[in-house]
């Protein structure tokens, strides 16, 4: 059987070859100072995560609420 031939890449895919050719070839140097700091980084987002997704969830709470008071006063009484 004959393969059909792979349509060429736009040039977004070719860019993004071109980069993995490139750290292949030539991988790039990291600073001793760089797990240090993506740990630190790490670190404080973690801290925030928690007490965002409480307060999201506690926002969320009151604006269910707050929408189905709004829709229990619209309505006729029967």
């Amino acid at each position: 059987m004959t393969e059909i031939p792979e349509p060429p890449p736009d040039a977004a895919e070719s860019r993004a070859i071109e980069l993995v050719r490139l750290v292949s070839v030539r991988p790039p140097a990291v600073d001793p100072r760089f797990t240090s700091e993506v740990v630190t980084r790490a670190r404080v987002q973690r801290a925030f995560a928690g007490p965002a997704r409480a307060l999201g969830g506690l926002l969320a709470a009151l604006g269910t609420a707050f929408g189905a008071a709004v829709r229990g006063a619209r309505r006729p009484a029967p």
